[in-house]
């Protein structure tokens, strides 16, 4: 169900602080004060979901980005885990 909801997903920016570290992103979710901390490739992912790329999109330019293979179910993961924790 989520893959037909979620073609071009869209990273949630409204109640929330984000806080990008060097390879680290912060999110701070002000409705249930719960704090979340994204990994390097997990805060490309969610970066990369700004509602135009595909989820094809986001995993060819994380492989270029990080010199290795990503692939759609990878991307597909962390999406159903920002789902999960209401970042999307």
């Amino acid at each position: 169900e989520i893959k037909e909801t979620m073609n071009r997903p869209k990273s949630r920016n409204e109640n929330i602080v984000v806080q990008e570290m060097e390879k680290e992103i912060l999110i701070y979710d002000l409705k249930t004060n719960k704090a979340f901390c994204l990994n390097e490739t997990s805060a490309l992912i969610w970066n990369l979901c700004d509602g135009k790329n595909s989820i094809a999109e986001v995993s060819r330019i994380l492989t270029k980005k990080l010199k290795q293979p990503i692939t759609e179910d990878f991307v597909w993961l962390a999406l159903d885990n920002f789902k999960k924790d209401n970042l999307l």
